[in-house]
């Protein structure tokens, strides 16, 4: 792009469009919206997508003014920005009768949260007059998702390690009805392991904050500083800059009460999130009192310590859950044989444990929040939004991980396959001259992954 202007656009401003470059290329797309971003213009259409660059601050325009701003306009006759984007899509669901989907995509840190929230908060917004409670509890449920589902990460302080996909509902007249949330993958290798300078889930950190705070919180749910816990200290990374996490514990407390958790189930949620930190710690030891040479392992006086602070949070008798921690059960034809651990076995039995506890409450959040905003008979007409997990490459990447950048791939075939060759294809039906776009296909890749009879998902 040269400097003038264009269509009206002062050109050293870059453009909002960026369909209206004539040498549209990498390096053209790049310098337009650099040249936005360092007006704190971090978006930009190409055409029916809107590119957000993350400004990693916060901008004053999103407030009620600037939604009702934007509230009734046509995409493309007002400044970009991912308000239009909502509002074309709660437009179209009403005049064209056929449900809308937003995807969500782009790379760990590029702002995929926030973005959900704002479009969350758009159509609460502007949907407000009626059913206000319900919209409160949509937009409350994603505090909840946010403790639960995300972390930080090298890469981004707030990162989802969960992808949904969230069926805004609405009524005859375009009124919220309620939301239907999908979950999956939820990043379990977390739980029990984070790289350097990453956290576990923000959840953790909001709980033994606020147990800081108060000790009658610390002594009933028995949670001790973040220090203390294997599951915590191992990156080096308990806090983060600018972020309070016991007022963030205040507010998931909050939110428990918006979406109708409770007190005694909440109660009982805490419980388990200090058990699992608990579960964490045990070390083991061989047992080298009994006469035996197969490695066999027994808990040390700080376990069986545990292992009582564990069995009280949880509910169940000490003896059992010692049981449980030792030894592994085989059920061959109705009869149980019981195995003991080795000391790596029983290790990764504890994780096991671990694991399994939080995925659980994880799958009860969801499932209440479900129960609490489903809009019954009113779900045939809906606004998806698709937020999942950004592209990430860690030093050591799990089968996890595979999944989640597998995913993303996919995402990336479909935008591909959306924007280059249907629109390519419409042009050369129509006779209209342009110039190819060259684009990177993934195709081969993601048959390396998922093409069977020999790809990695088969091995």
């Amino acid at each position: 792009m040269k400097s003038g202007t264009m269509n009206g656009v002062d050109v050293d401003d870059g453009v909002p469009d960026m369909t209206v470059i004539s040498d549209i290329d990498e390096h053209g797309i790049n310098k337009n919206l650099q040249k936005r971003y360092k007006k704190n213009k971090i978006y930009t259409y190409t055409g029916p997508i809107l590119v957000a660059v993350n400004p990693y601050q916060e901008l004053p325009f999103y407030d009620h003014a600037t939604v009702f701003a934007y509230h009734g306009h046509k995409i493309g006759t007002k400044d970009p920005h991912v308000f239009a984007i909502a509002e074309a899509a709660y437009r179209s669901l009403q005049t064209e009768e056929m449900n809308q989907s937003l995807v969500i995509s782009g790379e760990s840190g590029a702002g995929k949260t926030e973005t959900t929230k704002f479009i969350l908060e758009y159509l609460c917004s502007v949907t407000a007059n009626i059913s206000t409670w319900v919209q409160q509890q949509i937009l409350e449920a994603n505090t909840i998702l946010e403790a639960f589902g995300n972390a930080k990460t090298i890469r981004n302080d707030n990162s989802s390690r969960f992808g949904r996909f969230m069926q805004v509902c609405f009524e005859p007249g375009f009124k919220i009805a309620g939301c239907v949330i999908q979950d999956y993958l939820l990043e379990q290798s977390r739980i029990t392991h984070q790289s350097s300078k990453e956290r576990n889930y923000h959840i953790f950190y909001q709980l033994t904050a606020a147990a800081q705070r108060d000790t009658s919180l610390a002594n009933q749910y028995q949670v001790h500083p973040p220090s203390t816990y294997h599951y915590l200290n191992q990156s080096g990374c308990t806090k983060l800059d600018g972020v309070d996490d016991a007022a963030k514990f205040d507010a998931l407390r909050l939110a428990f009460e918006v979406v109708q958790i409770p007190r005694e189930s909440s109660d009982t949620i805490f419980s388990v999130l200090s058990a699992i930190l608990w579960l964490g710690n045990l070390s083991y030891q061989q047992d080298t009192e009994s006469d035996n040479h197969n490695e066999n392992v027994t808990l040390t006086k700080e376990d069986q310590k545990i292992i009582q602070t564990v069995s009280q949070l949880l509910g169940i008798e000490a003896e059992k859950l010692k049981q449980v921690a030792l030894v592994r059960q085989i059920n061959i034809s109705g009869n149980v044989t019981e195995i003991p651990l080795k000391l790596r076995e029983a290790r990764e039995h504890r994780h096991a444990m671990g694991k399994a506890l939080y995925s659980r409450t994880f799958a009860w959040l969801v499932d209440h929040i479900n129960k609490c905003t489903n809009p019954g008979k009113d779900m045939t007409q809906f606004i998806g939004i698709l937020d999942i997990f950004g592209f990430e490459n860690f030093s050591t990447n799990s089968f996890e991980q595979l999944c989640i950048n597998y995913t993303n791939e996919k995402l990336h075939m479909f935008f591909n396959h959306y924007v280059f060759k249907i629109e390519q294809e419409t042009y050369a039906a129509e006779e209209i001259k342009f110039s190819h776009i060259t684009f990177t296909d993934n195709t081969r890749c993601l048959e390396l992954i998922d093409k069977p009879p020999r790809c990695l998902l088969k091995l």
